[in-house]
């Protein structure tokens, strides 16, 4: 048996028996859009717990009425490689895009079919990510994002896959689209989630600071890098993960040499942040970090004369 084609034709006709539309059935589509409930009537997405909880409740059924938990339990191998995608950053570099490709073949070959939906889009998006930083072609985002964003706009708590869309949408606008009344909103709510996010969702919060960095700092908006400074080390003290700590090191030198004009200062953080990725073994980062200092110092003595 087939359960997401068992699990679909269910699910249809117990919402027609109700006389209900999809449209009417998704109600604002905040928490499923007309499309996804489509996809899943036709057994061709597995919906995950929260879906399947919120399907329930507009067909005053219970849960169990629809499917057994444990059809919608996650592979532990795929979650390994699911988190593995979250925290490996590349930074172009030809070994760390090799490894995170690996991922996501393996994703792909062995689980994706069976994913529910919103498994399968937090990999696409992941993908679409990567594709973008890549070859810096915002285009690799843009199908994603007309489907998904508008939904975005109207939360306030956002899940993983919420993030995951807001970071491919800044790493689009870097390159196209810029938009900065948008691109400001989304980042004052995405600083908010702090207040209510763990584990996971810190890491990633912390990635989207960072690409959020990369855009102010390419508008010269540099009055702002201070929040996502101060935001960013709240995460990383609550998370003990410091793994973005050089980079924000870096962001940190670049408001104060930029924004303050303070040049000792500014290249204190910025050793401090190759010192730091030095010690996580990471001497690329730290080279990078280097003549990263050494770039802008030039632009600063440029600008001077």
């Amino acid at each position: 048996m087939d359960v997401k084609i068992e699990l679909g034709k269910k699910i249809r006709l117990l919402r027609e028996k109700n006389g209900l539309t999809r449209e009417a059935f998704c109600d604002d589509e905040l928490e499923l859009t007309v499309r996804q409930l489509t996809r899943i009537e036709a057994g061709q997405s597995l919906p995950t717990l929260p879906k399947i909880t919120f399907i329930a409740q507009r067909l005053l059924i219970p849960i169990h009425h629809l499917i057994d938990e444990e059809h919608i339990e996650l592979p532990k191998r795929y979650l390994q490689l699911k988190f593995g995608l979250y925290k490996l950053p590349t930074y172009r570099e030809d070994d760390r895009v090799a490894k995170k490709e690996n991922y996501f073949e393996e994703i792909y070959e062995e689980y994706y079919e069976n994913l529910p939906e919103e498994e399968q889009l937090a990999i696409d998006v992941q993908q679409a990510s990567m594709d973008v930083h890549l070859t810096e072609n915002a285009d690799f985002g843009e199908g994603l994002l007309s489907d998904y964003f508008s939904q975005i706009l109207q939360k306030k708590e956002y899940s993983i896959n919420d993030l995951l869309i807001i970071k491919l949408y800044f790493q689009c606008i870097y390159y196209k689209h810029y938009d900065e009344k948008t691109f400001f909103f989304l980042l004052d709510r995405v600083m908010e989630q702090v207040d209510y996010s763990v584990d996971v969702e810190l890491s990633l919060l912390n990635r989207i600071l960072v690409t959020a960095a990369s855009i102010i700092i390419k508008y010269e908006k540099y009055s702002k890098l201070i929040d996502v400074v101060k935001v960013s080390k709240i995460i990383m003290q609550t998370s003990q993960d410091f793994q973005k700590k050089p980079i924000i090191d870096m962001v940190e030198g670049k408001y104060y040499l930029y924004f303050l004009g303070d040049r000792e200062l500014a290249e204190q953080k910025y050793k401090d942040g190759a010192q730091c990725a030095r010690l996580f073994d990471d001497p690329m980062l730290g080279e990078k970090i280097l003549q990263e200092l050494e770039d802008d110092l030039a632009i600063v003595n440029i600008n001077k004369n």
